[in-house]
């Protein structure tokens, strides 16, 4: 009886060790499982980010390479050399067309202006001895200086009506066309083609000064003649 008892106590001792075993080894087993799936975790955080340094390590040696580019096209811009400075455009002098008459250059036309003090008398188209002279100088520089270009004659009158040369010129007009062709006529005996001077007559409409005064009427009778590119 005894015996039995012994027996029975045994095998539930032996049972309890068993069962303590059982759990202390499915415990263990979870505990590796979990350390096991951690680690694999781990182990793919770790690739990716390998993976990412190597995406990064290609982008950094990409921008490494564009910036050894541009170092090198800088270098060349700085060893190019600079064009020369341009010399500044040279100032265009007025022709010396000789003493006594006015000279003006707009772009490329150049008027030459002589009042009819030095190539008339009053009322007349007869050419001074002296002003052939002038003219004769004002040839030698057309001829030099502006050869093929376009030569205009322009007659200039005040705006007092003709009186005492009125059987001469029947007005303003009559006497500033004359007056032209006597200057381009003495012109083309200097030497001037024909082919590139031609006269106009402009009366009083294109004044320079006041007719109201004798000074400005003076200024007004003039001849110009005007020089320009064809």
């Amino acid at each position: 009886m005894r015996f039995e008892k012994n027996l029975t106590r045994f095998i539930g001792r032996a049972a309890l060790v068993l069962a303590i075993g059982i759990v202390a080894a499915s415990s263990v087993g979870c505990q590796q499982q979990q350390l096991e799936e951690r680690n694999a975790a781990f182990q793919k955080q770790l690739e990716q980010a390998l993976i990412q340094n190597a995406d990064l390590q290609a982008e950094n040696d990409g921008l490494r390479g564009q910036n050894q580019e541009l170092q090198g096209e800088l270098a060349k811009a700085r060893t190019v050399p600079k064009p020369p400075t341009p010399a500044p455009a040279a100032v265009k002098r007025k022709p010396d067309f000789g003493k006594g008459v006015d000279v003006t250059v707009v772009g490329d036309v150049t008027t030459v202006t002589l009042p009819n003090t030095i190539l008339f008398d009053s009322g007349k188209v007869t050419l001074k001895s002296a002003s052939k002279r002038v003219l004769g100088n004002i040839a030698t520089v057309l001829n030099r200086d502006y050869a093929n270009q376009k030569i205009r004659v322009e007659g200039h009158t005040d705006n007092e009506p003709i009186r005492k040369t009125k059987k001469l010129w029947t007005d303003n007009w009559d006497l500033s066309c004359n007056r032209a062709m006597a200057v381009l006529r003495y012109l083309v005996s200097k030497g001037i083609s024909p082919k590139r001077i031609y006269a106009a007559g402009c009366s009083y409409y294109k004044p320079v000064a006041s007719n109201a005064s004798a000074r400005g009427r003076a200024k007004n009778r003039r001849v110009a003649i005007v020089v320009s590119p064809r």
